[in-house]
């Protein structure tokens, strides 16, 4: 199983279509370092920001610019099914898949292409963040504690608004892991809608590729269907308020998380029928 799923990892990688995402994001990252070098070079390290709360995942940048973070909010959904969404599909087309289930077994195939697609996803999705966290570690003084908020470090507001952060006892630890740790967990929920979304295609018979995007479109913006319902809960329920760092609304932890296991169960159940199910 390891060095089927190690196989189709690589195999994905190599996609066009992953590698397409990887360049977007990486250009995304680009323009917005590029940004903020442009905007704070010369800047004295007593008004500079921190330099995590200048990358592209951070929402604190909704204080300063927020066209980078609305432009990832919106593509997220797109960009998210690409790598390795239509790898079954592409394998059914092409007939392939009869020849791999015929010498590795119907189930070993299912449960190896998902998890393949959950480690490929989760690497394009979280390399290009993790370049830009490098840069802005190199380029902007570490020393820097700036928010844009704007609210003194030891304030009673900034410390509310920092204990609604994700993994918030983290952040008060040490910033720069709560940022590691934030893009890698930024990596493992689109690793996780990245399997489910093959998982799905593999139980289910899109006509049409485009189609296999409604999915995730419509499971990750919910909220916006149901305005009546999701307005008066006490914490917010939107994908984006969970996964990007420093997002200081209320959360529920438990809700989200949740949420990504539940998917992950899916996605194994639904490999798993349709592993030891009928593949004529």
């Amino acid at each position: 199983m390891l060095k089927i799923i190690k196989h189709q990892t690589s195999f994905i990688l190599r996609q066009n279509m992953s590698l397409a995402v990887f360049f977007v994001l990486l250009s995304i990252v680009f323009l917005n370092f590029r940004s903020n070098v442009l905007a704070f070079q010369g800047s004295d390290i007593i008004e500079m920001y921190h330099p995590a709360k200048l990358l592209a995942l951070s929402y604190d940048q909704v204080y300063n610019n927020m066209d980078i973070m609305l432009l990832l909010i919106q593509l997220y959904p797109i960009l998210i099914v690409c790598p390795a969404g239509f790898t079954l599909l592409s394998e059914k087309k092409r007939k392939t898949d009869c020849v791999l289930i015929a010498r590795i077994g119907g189930t070993q195939y299912y449960l190896g292409k998902i998890i393949a697609a959950f480690f490929a996803t989760m690497i394009v999705f979280t390399i290009p963040f993790l370049i830009e966290f490098g840069l802005n570690c190199v380029s902007f003084p570490l020393a820097a504690s700036g928010d844009f908020v704007d609210l003194n470090r030891y304030s009673p507001d900034y410390i509310e608004l920092t204990s609604n952060y994700m993994f918030p006892a983290l952040f008060h630890m040490n910033s720069y892991l709560y940022t590691f740790v934030g893009i890698l967990f930024w990596g493992v929920t689109s690793g996780i809608i990245g399997m489910f979304t093959v998982a799905l295609s593999g139980i289910i018979s899109f006509r049409f590729k485009i189609l296999l995007f409604l999915p995730v479109y419509i499971l990750l913006n919910i909220p916006a269907y149901m305005p009546k319902i999701t307005d008066k809960l006490p914490f917010v329920v939107n994908w984006y308020n969970y996964i990007f760092l420093f997002d200081d609304h209320v959360k529920n932890n438990v809700f989200f998380i949740s949420f990504l296991i539940i998917l992950f169960i899916i996605s194994i159940v639904c490999s798993v029928i349709k592993g030891r199910g009928d593949q004529l």
